[in-house]
């Protein structure tokens, strides 16, 4: 028997981890850090990890995501990249829907061709996990995504 102070409640934790192929393509013209004319295609597999705490009516949700993969430009020179982004966020009993935390994401690109890709940023992120989408950058390198559409620039993933 387990007796917990009066008020006191035990955390609960879940863990959900998710696996599926990954792809995409970075062009010249979206990607300023590319030289002129290139296109680089690549795939890789996305291991996401989640926890999900629940305590006193607040949810935690804790991800870290990691995508190793290969990749080939338009001249057929050959490429590693490993996407990584990590994101702790928390809600509120008051805007129990909304969350907001804080965001890591890192891109990496290397290989025997012309084109190099280091990018990333540290942002606060608010989400709903659906259409709430808001990335506010505190840093940046390179030129990962456009921070105002959350769309991809050198950080395809």
């Amino acid at each position: 028997m387990l007796l917990l102070p009066g008020g006191a409640q035990a955390k609960r934790t879940e863990r959900t981890i998710e696996s599926a192929p990954v792809t995409f393509e970075i062009k010249s013209e979206n990607c300023s850090k590319l030289p002129p004319g290139t296109t680089i295609k690549g795939t890789g597999t996305l291991t996401s990890t989640t926890w999900t705490t629940k305590r006193r009516g607040r949810r935690t949700v804790t991800n870290s995501s990691l995508a190793p993969g290969t990749a080939t430009d338009q001249a057929g020179n050959q490429y590693t990249f490993l996407y990584s982004n990590q994101f702790r966020v928390s809600n509120t009993r008051r805007r129990s829907q909304v969350f907001s935390g804080v965001m890591i994401d890192t891109f990496t690109l290397q290989g025997t061709g012309p084109a190099t890709l280091s990018n990333g940023f540290l942002a606060k992120y608010t989400t709903d996990f659906g259409d709430l989408q808001r990335i506010r950058p505190i840093d940046a390198f390179g030129d990962p995504i456009d921070f105002k559409s959350v769309t991809a620039r050198c950080d395809p993933l």
